[in-house]
């Protein structure tokens, strides 16, 4: 028993010595620790500020004087016909998310420049249920939204 606990804490002490952070945990730079998210889609400005508070980082409805400001400016979905059938109908689809923001500090310095941030998902359509088809395009859109979102922390988390 002691063996494994040896071993258990030489490996997280060599991991947590390389950067090694579990997928999902963002290390953002101290000089953001309080962030304003404004975006035309009210479900990823959510998905985000959550993402953004499970890495400690206080959200505020709106800027403040001491808070970095991450503007959504787009956040486009789209969809490209995948296959179609024997008689031209569509089976599949290729679901894309575009996500256009920039992110400035309180004093309305750019910390990231405008960039996109965007994520895909194929899906196969049914005529035959065309319920549970639009309920897991739905599911898709919010895998996405959380996948933008998470890019959006990736990038702020280059920031020096």
């Amino acid at each position: 028993m002691k063996r494994f606990t040896l071993i258990f804490l030489l490996t997280a002490s060599l991991l947590s010595g390389c950067g090694f952070h579990l997928r999902g945990t963002i290390v953002l730079p101290d000089s953001i620790r309080t962030v304003a998210i404004s975006s035309p889609d009210g479900n990823l400005k959510d998905i985000l500020a959550d993402r953004l508070e499970s890495n400690k980082v206080i959200v505020v409805s709106s800027p403040t004087s001491d808070s970095a400001h991450i503007k959504i400016a787009s956040a486009d979905f789209s969809r490209e016909v995948r296959t179609i059938d024997e008689r031209g109908k569509s089976t599949g689809y290729v679901l894309i998310l575009r996500v256009g923001y920039l992110v400035v500090d309180s004093k309305g310095k750019e910390l990231v420049k405008p960039s996109v941030s965007t994520a895909r998902r194929d899906y196969n359509f049914d005529q035959e249920q065309l319920l549970s088809a639009t309920r897991e395009e739905e599911l898709l859109r919010d895998e996405m939204r959380g996948d933008a979102a998470q890019g959006i922390l990736r990038k702020m988390s280059r920031i020096r």
